[in-house]
């Protein structure tokens, strides 16, 4: 049983930190590389199945900031939680969090 509670809580606490700081990585990652060190972002505007945004730099890089920051307020209270041990607020992280994913894949859907 006590073995069981340890396992969910760090289960629980994994899952609520390892999704959301891998997304906002690759998202914050994507902004800055784009806006600092002048990456080159490779837009499919002549594709009919790219999403809307990918129709411009601007609301490209608007969206990835968007989701990076989202994502990272995610994980830094993810975290914090964590170590203070709220487990409440660990589990809203998660949940936050897999709602976060939702809405990539549904904010990728429009054309």
């Amino acid at each position: 049983m006590f073995l069981g509670s340890i396992m969910n809580r760090i289960f629980v606490n994994l899952a609520a930190i390892l999704p959301s700081g891998i997304f906002a990585y690759s998202y914050l990652r994507e902004w800055i590389g784009a806006v600092f060190f002048k990456e080159e972002i490779l837009l499919q505007a002549s594709n009919p199945e790219a999403p809307y945004y990918h129709s411009s730099l601007d609301l490209y890089l608007w969206n990835t900031l968007t989701f990076g920051l989202i994502f990272f307020g995610i994980f830094v209270t993810a975290i914090y939680a964590a170590i203070k041990k709220k487990e409440g607020l660990v589990f809203l992280c998660f949940v936050l969090s897999m709602i976060g994913v939702f809405l990539i894949m549904f904010n990728g859907a429009f054309k």
